[in-house]
């Protein structure tokens, strides 16, 4: 029945993109009565963690006729190093269950526990938009926020008044920068100041030739003869400079961090500093400016963030395991594939020994004005956040209202429909509510090993499937522990080509997958879950047990394949 025809819910998300172990959590409920009479509504709200109910809440409430109110709701802190938390809100009137909403939540001891990323580059004199910019992000739980060519100068952070000039010709205020620094900070996320590494004007370049870096031919490094490719190595004076600008990021301006961006070249460069000319390899070079810029800001700063930008995966072997607290990678060609992605953030987490990894990359084909392409790109979108979330990853693509990253200028988003946000938001709210599935560094992939061929630990029937993304078929990915058995299916039934950034068709529904999972001791319960439909809710699936070829065999159906499910066979 339609809710427009009755109360409804017509909101439900949490106060915070994330909240710490031991804070107290609200949440907030939109309600809607379209009667011209008050209308007198019992809404009941059960927090769960996994399949399991957590808590459970109830509030009566009066809404007048024709308007909408918000309910705050009051859940107990918890104590969790990292946990997520399905929030699922029913609404009664005379004791008939009329709509239901669902959320999510997640809690943790520290935010380096879980990162998403997203992006704000707005930051004009006039806006009007900033909390609605900065809600837009905290219903879809960023708790990081990079704060994009928000600066005056790449090599001089701080412009002379409030109103100012950007580089690329931007009437920006400072004002509102310092405002949305302070609006993140409220709904719990750590507002983080984009800053390259060696980027510098013209006119600093000018003033100091020796501090730049050179190619072979003699000339300066330059990105598009803008930004001046300037040296990093300890003893030139540009790191204690550029350092210097961080610094004033976080004490001036109020930020929690930087982003510590490169442009992918040059990889090899001739220093000149003190008038002799040197071979310097970035590689070695960044490690220690990482470390450097930690060390100093954390003179100034608790708790300081610093995420620092591998460019198409360079140098992820040498500085994955410095001091940043994410691995970031920026996905360029050639890494043009769905199972590229995997490969990407898998040796990202083995190189930094478990950090989160971020993936930034660009939906090109969401520039496309054309409503067609259009919708094939949402499709797009759909399918490689879930290939991203589905290995492990957190992938950088939204931002401001409604922003999609196509490109690496932030500034030239493109603008999603409220219906696309809507049904990416559920995602979102997915991989919150199953961060301890999707995320938890103790699940071991063996989609590989334990699948195909001779491998009978899983096996799946009624369809085409694959554990390394091949289109026209269900890609499994297989990740489990001692208590966990998960299996994510991501729907590529539709698409004819298996590169990430092209447009998809939408995929068609796949029906009635069979399921064999080998066991070794009692199992507690067998559920799916998917953003795709229930929002989010897990169902739970009828099985058996058998015996198989080498032991016993959990024989399960999922129904019904849109474009991600998830399996879960939890064990006791």
């Amino acid at each position: 029945m339609s809710t427009n025809m009755k109360p409804a819910i017509v909101d439900l998300y949490p106060a915070k993109a994330q909240f710490l172990s031991g804070e107290p959590i609200t949440a907030v409920a939109n309600l809607r009565n379209p009667f011209a009479e008050t209308e007198h509504l019992i809404l009941r709200v059960k927090t769960r963690y996994l399949n399991e109910i957590d808590d459970e809440l109830e509030y009566r409430i009066d809404v007048p006729g024709g308007s909408s109110v918000d309910i705050n709701i009051a859940i107990a802190a918890k104590a969790a190093e990292f946990s997520g938390f399905g929030l699922d809100a029913c609404l009664f009137q005379q004791g008939e269950m009329i709509h239901s909403f669902s959320s999510a939540f997640d809690v943790v001891s520290d935010w380096r526990k879980a990162i998403r990323y997203g992006f704000l580059c707005d930051f004009r004199v006039v806006d009007g938009c900033g909390a609605q910019d900065i809600m837009s992000l905290c219903k879809l739980h960023i708790n990081a926020v990079q704060f994009y060519d928000w600066i005056y100068r790449h090599d001089d952070y701080l412009p002379p008044s409030s109103k100012f000039t950007d580089p690329m010709g931007r009437e920006l205020s400072m004002d509102a920068v310092k405002a949305k620094v302070e609006t993140c900070r409220q709904h719990g996320m750590k507002a983080i100041a984009y800053g390259a590494v060696y980027a510098a004007s013209a006119e600093f370049y000018n003033r100091h030739r020796d501090w730049a870096l050179y190619d072979s031919a003699g000339n300066p490094c330059s990105m598009a003869e803008m930004f001046f490719i300037m040296n990093i190595a300890p003893e030139s004076p540009w790191r204690r400079h550029i350092i210097g600008e961080y610094k004033k990021a976080l004490t001036a301006a109020g930020f929690d961090g930087i982003h510590m961006d490169t442009y992918g070249f040059p990889k090899t460069a001739h220093a000149r500093l003190d008038g002799k000319d040197r071979i310097v390899h970035l590689e070695d070079l960044f490690p220690g400016m990482i470390d450097a810029a930690r060390t100093e800001l954390a003179k100034v700063k608790d708790d300081v963030c610093l995420i620092f930008n591998a460019v198409g995966d360079w140098p992820v072997a040498d500085v994955a395991a410095a001091a940043q607290d994410a691995v970031y990678i920026e996905v360029w060609e050639p890494y043009e594939r769905y199972h590229h992605l995997q490969q990407l953030i898998k040796w990202a987490r083995h190189l930094g020994k478990g950090k989160p990894v971020i993936l930034a990359a660009y939906l090109k084909c969401f520039g496309d004005p054309d409503a067609a392409q259009r919708v094939s790109a949402e499709i797009s979108a759909l399918i490689l956040t879930a290939v991203i979330a589905a290995n492990g990853g957190c992938h950088l693509l939204l931002g401001e209202k409604n922003g999609v990253l196509t490109q690496g200028y932030y500034v030239n988003h493109a603008s999603a429909s409220d219906d696309f946000m809507k049904v990416i938001r559920t995602y979102y709210d997915f991989m919150v509510r199953y961060d301890n599935i999707l995320f938890e560094k103790g699940l071991t992939d063996v989609s590989m090993t334990h699948t195909g061929g001779d491998n009978l630990e899983y096996e799946f029937g009624n369809g085409y499937f694959s554990t390394y993304g091949e289109p026209g078929k269900v890609w499994v990915i297989i990740r489990e522990n001692p208590k966990y058995k998960t299996i994510s299916l991501i729907n590529l039934t539709g698409a004819s080509d298996d590169r990430w950034n092209r447009g998809q068709e939408k995929p068609p529904v796949v029906r009635d997958i069979n399921v064999r999972v080998q066991i070794e001791g009692k199992v507690k319960s067998v559920y799916q879950a998917s953003p795709d439909f229930e929002m989010c809710r897990p169902q739970n699936l009828e099985y058996t047990i058998t015996d198989g070829k080498r032991g016993k065999v959990v024989l399960a159906r999922i129904p019904m394949l849109y474009v991600w499910d998830l399996l879960v066979v939890e064990m006791e």
